[in-house]
């Protein structure tokens, strides 16, 4: 399938075990937080739709930005976020 300008679909992302990595860690890190993703993506300033698209794999490519707010908001820095299980 040719996909034009913007976003690539899912299936079609060199990103998609990345995505999975990432899904994990916030998933893993917000829990051991004791944190809903109510409370996460509120404290993130993002939409809770987002969040849930990030940790099970519907956005592959998220955008750079929004998770800088969520590690933010998880209180850990990007590179505690990718040290993490």
């Amino acid at each position: 399938m040719t996909v034009g300008p913007g976003r690539r679909k899912r299936a079609d992302s060199g990103h998609a075990a990345r995505a999975a990595e990432l899904a994990e860690r916030i998933r893993h890190t917000r829990r051991a937080a004791d944190m809903t993703q109510e409370q996460l993506a509120s404290r993130a300033g993002v939409a809770l739709s987002t969040l849930r698209k990030i940790e099970t794999c519907q956005v592959t490519e998220p955008g750079y930005f929004t998770i800088l707010a969520i590690v933010s908001a998880l209180g850990i820095s990007l590179q505690e976020l990718n040290q993490r299980p």
